[in-house]
């Protein structure tokens, strides 16, 4: 019997490896102890389905990078999975949310648990860090070849009628008003946020070690009447920074999903949008 191939990626089997490629990705997590501070941000993921990608694409202890970190699922996922983590977030308000998860939750018997009440257990404090800025600036101080993963979920910017922060509060909680382009999540267009995006990708593999991975999670739009495939568009802006697109898994989860809505009934077709794409993009 040959000697086992040396695993260069996770701490997984060969069997919970095989299972992951599988590029359906039904899931069925429950909302939270955290769900209700986190459903203020709009897109926030299930610490536990986001544990899972972390899982995947990591060693246990290793550095994973979410540059457009929202509330902190990325964040929290790592620490579910014992890995160090990094997150950059433009809005305070989300990073002010993160913090206060920080400071009364903790990770009990592998969950996310209230502080008060696991008092004489023992747990892990949430500690990875999440800092408030433009995430272009921010990984401009990063070095080359420093993070083992990067995963994230980045805004849509595509015209699709988001608020976002800039209309929330004028970026004006500490005196300042940033570059207008800085809050990718209201570029006024698709060209525009694409411009971003490119920008923010170079940036992401110039830190990604070499032969890791990049895991972006994109949900397509229906605009104008037309449905707008963004997982591929983001997919090839990716590729003409320099990354390859190694594989998309198709992602829904069934507890938190909304209902389907009668668009158009008994006129024509209209989707319900009820997964996202998880793009998987490698640096080599």
């Amino acid at each position: 019997m040959g000697k086992k191939p040396e695993n260069r990626l996770n701490d997984l089997s060969g069997r919970e490896w095989l299972y992951w490629t599988d590029t359906l990705y039904i899931t069925a997590y429950p909302v939270d102890a955290t769900h209700p501070l986190r459903k203020q941000h709009g897109a926030m993921k299930p610490p536990e389905v986001m544990a899972e990608i972390v899982r995947f694409f990591t060693k246990k202890g290793e550095m994973v990078l979410d540059p457009f970190a929202g509330v902190g699922g990325t964040l929290l996922g790592a620490e579910l999975e014992e890995r160090q983590a990094l997150g950059f977030e433009i809005n305070p308000r989300w990073v002010e949310i993160y913090a206060t998860i920080c400071r009364n939750f903790a990770i009990c018997e592998g969950q996310i648990r209230p502080l008060k009440e696991i008092a004489g257990q023992a747990y892990r404090r949430i500690s990875a860090p999440m800092y408030q800025g433009d995430c272009l600036k921010l990984l401009k101080e990063l070095p080359p070849a420093s993070v083992d993963a990067i995963i994230t979920d980045p805004p849509y910017g595509c015209d699709h009628g988001a608020t976002g922060f800039a209309d929330e509060t004028n970026f004006n909680m500490q005196g300042q008003v940033p570059d207008p382009w800085a809050d990718l999540g209201n570029a006024p267009d698709l060209a525009a946020f694409l411009t971003g995006m490119a920008s923010v990708g170079r940036e992401l593999h110039r830190v990604l070690k070499p032969g890791r991975y990049l895991v972006m999670m994109v949900g397509d739009r229906y605009r104008q009447g037309e449905y707008l495939p963004l997982g591929y568009i983001l997919a090839n802006c990716m590729r003409e920074v320099g990354f390859k697109l190694k594989g998309v898994k198709i992602w829904s989860n069934k507890a938190t999903r909304r209902r389907l809505k009668p668009y158009a009934v008994y006129s024509v077709f209209v989707p319900n949008i009820t997964h996202q794409n998880i793009l998987i993009l490698r640096k080599e």
